[in-house]
């Protein structure tokens, strides 16, 4: 995606005082080791540049915030495959002879002299921060990055009136994006099998001319929020992992109510930063349901009793749905939200014994 994300990154840093030499990907999306870059500049640093006393001693963050960590992608059963092209990959080879083990996202730089460097992660409840911080190379981190993200992204959602525009009809109670459906998203095909049963869905963009690319992530279509009454967020992983994404904070920044589909207690994480979520009017039992099978089957049963409730009740529903929304949408926009990110990422930070 080709978003400009180094502000974000020069955000991190400042916020943290400028205390650590802050490492990032870009571009946005990417996971590769040549993608790893410093926020000093947006082009990989030469090999022999991370080898000055600067780069083997300042401390590091490294920020795993954009997409789900994962651990196994950087083993060294597949190094080589991450160094390819990389100009430190000979150098490993023939001179180091991989006595360094298990490096995993420190191979980018496998000579600095840290004990530990800090993961920035965007994960809670994670096993993949466990097996990180169990190798005792990093101490791990959580900020909501996608927070800041989206609030560059949706700004202008603020002030488009297109998004409360009562004079468009409404198509369908409920609003579905679902664009990939492969690796750690493919739960979602079977939540589109499912959702063949259910009615009053919008699947997709409701502007049939849109094109549908990695960078619509970064875009609202007013249309779609406006005339339906509810998104079902398909985050990106669903497991009993809650990592929470632009996808969550499209409609918040839409005032458009929500379900969502992402790891038990999502809606509780999500209130413990002031928003309000949708009960009494939806069922939220489906957030402590454990068993992800059971809790995609409380969401859907919960749309159908949605669908199947008269239509005065459907009126008390939404109507009572789209003034928390709304509340929500001004907190969104409220600088008081963004400070209690930044304060949440300073102060788990700055708690490491480092």
């Amino acid at each position: 995606m080709s978003i400009p994300i180094n502000n974000l990154y020069n955000f991190v840093a400042q916020t943290l005082e400028n205390k650590f030499l802050v490492k990032y990907f870009y571009p946005w999306g990417k996971k590769a080791f040549q993608n790893i870059v410093d926020n000093e500049e947006d082009s990989p640093l030469d090999w022999h540049d991370r080898q000055t006393l600067k780069y083997n001693e300042v401390p590091v963050i490294l920020c795993h915030d954009q997409e789900p960590l994962d651990f196994d992608l950087y083993n060294d059963d597949r190094l080589l495959e991450q160094l390819s092209g990389m100009p430190m990959t000979n150098y490993l080879v023939t001179h180091l002879k991989l006595d360094f083990k298990n490096l995993n996202l420190r191979w980018i730089h496998p000579n600095h002299k840290a004990k530990h460097w800090v993961l920035l992660h965007s994960e809670l409840n994670s096993p993949q921060v466990t097996q990180y911080e169990s190798t005792g190379l990093f101490k791990c981190a959580y900020w909501w990055s996608h927070a800041v993200i989206a609030l560059d992204w949706y700004r202008f959602a603020r002030y488009d009136n297109r998004l409360v525009d009562k004079s468009q009809p409404i198509k369908a109670n409920f609003l579905v994006y679902a664009r990939d459906t492969t690796g750690k998203r493919a739960y979602r095909k079977l939540f589109l099998e499912q959702l063949q049963h259910i009615d009053s869905v919008q699947l997709g963009s409701i502007d049939t001319t849109a094109v549908v690319t990695s960078n619509s992530s970064a875009t609202y279509n007013p249309q779609d929020f406006a005339q339906t009454r509810c998104s079902i967020v398909l985050e990106t992983v669903y497991d009993q992992r809650i990592h929470l994404t632009e996808k969550t904070l499209r409609p918040i920044a839409c005032g458009h109510p929500f379900m969502i589909l992402n790891g038990p207690g999502a809606l509780e994480t999500i209130r413990s930063y002031g928003f309000k979520t949708f009960h009494p009017y939806i069922d939220e039992s489906y957030d402590s349901e454990q068993d992800p099978e059971k809790r995609m089957a409380k969401v859907l049963a919960e749309m159908h009793r949605i669908n199947n409730s008269s239509e005065t009740h459907q009126k008390f529903i939404w109507d009572g749905c789209a003034e928390i929304a709304a509340c929500n949408k001004q907190l969104f926009f409220d600088d008081k939200f963004i400070r209690h990110v930044q304060t949440e990422l300073k102060r788990n930070v700055h708690t490491m014994q480092l």
